[in-house]
């Protein structure tokens, strides 16, 4: 595709128009763009429907299911948690309650990361941001392997952040989804490393990471990064105590009175 050479200035006035935050004159200039690069049009085409699609997307994942529950189910699941494993080591009762339980099967399109101006509408858009706003429209299509392309792509050509930890994490959501744990380990890793002034992205990436090793069976590395997602004290925090006791108990090092202490909801 033909691009004028301000083609980042272009992206931004795009993005703009899409906001409806151009005046007239700025509209009319941005036409004249249009007119003199007719493929532009297909960028313009291509970024209305991307933010359509995440707006749907968050509108009907606005909160996720999981993270719905009133708090007193979270309370009721750590009690749970805290109570089986009473149940085993003082009654030598066997536990119900298998890891798997305690694991995300499929990671929702909807914690993809894409362009922060498509999210929050704010005028910055650059080819970068272009870039993964195409791979989103990809999986959002079904085409995995086109949006690995362009992950790639970002990885390769834009390597600084928040670009990379974001393709590094799409890429790891892709390759978990498809069971791939080892590879989506690795990327999960480069994100968190990458991410590390990124409070949300490390605490995403630390969580599917931490989910990724129990996944292949290596625990304590499992421990190690769902505590890292636990100290965030983000959206994963409940899920991640969940799991994070869960292990513990596994690996032989549960505490009854450290883990009512650390109780998420105290």
């Amino acid at each position: 595709m033909s691009v004028p050479k301000n083609q980042d200035d272009i992206y931004q006035k795009i993005d703009a128009y899409i906001n409806g935050t151009l005046d007239e004159k700025q509209k009319d200039a941005l036409w004249v763009e249009f007119a003199k690069t007719p493929d532009l049009l297909d960028q313009l085409e291509l970024e209305v429907g991307i933010k359509k699609i995440i707006q749907d997307s968050a509108k009907k994942n606005a909160v996720s299911n999981v993270y719905s529950l009133p708090n007193w189910v979270w309370h009721a699941s750590a009690a749970a948690v805290i109570l089986i494993v009473a149940l085993v080591q003082l009654l030598g009762v066997d536990t119900p309650t298998q890891i798997e339980d305690f694991l995300v099967g499929n990671i929702p399109n909807e914690q993809l990361e894409t362009a922060n101006g498509v999210r929050s509408d704010e005028i910055t858009l650059t080819k970068a941001d272009s870039l993964l706003n195409v791979g989103f429209a990809a999986i959002s299509s079904g085409d995995n392997d086109k949006a690995l392309e362009i992950f790639a792509e970002v990885i390769s050509e834009y390597d600084e952040e928040p670009y990379a930890s974001k393709a590094y994490l799409n890429t790891g959501i892709i390759k978990y989804n498809d069971g791939a744990y080892d590879q989506a380990i690795t990327n999960f890793k480069e994100a968190a490393e990458r991410a590390k002034e990124n409070r949300m992205i490390s605490e995403k990436a630390f969580w599917y990471l931490g989910n990724a090793y129990v996944n292949i069976g290596e625990m304590e590395k499992a421990l190690f990064a769902v505590g890292e997602a636990y100290t965030r004290d983000g959206i994963f925090r409940k899920p991640a105590f969940l799991l994070y006791q869960k292990l513990n108990y596994d690996l032989g090092n549960f505490d009854i009175e450290d883990a009512e202490e650390a109780s998420p909801d105290q």
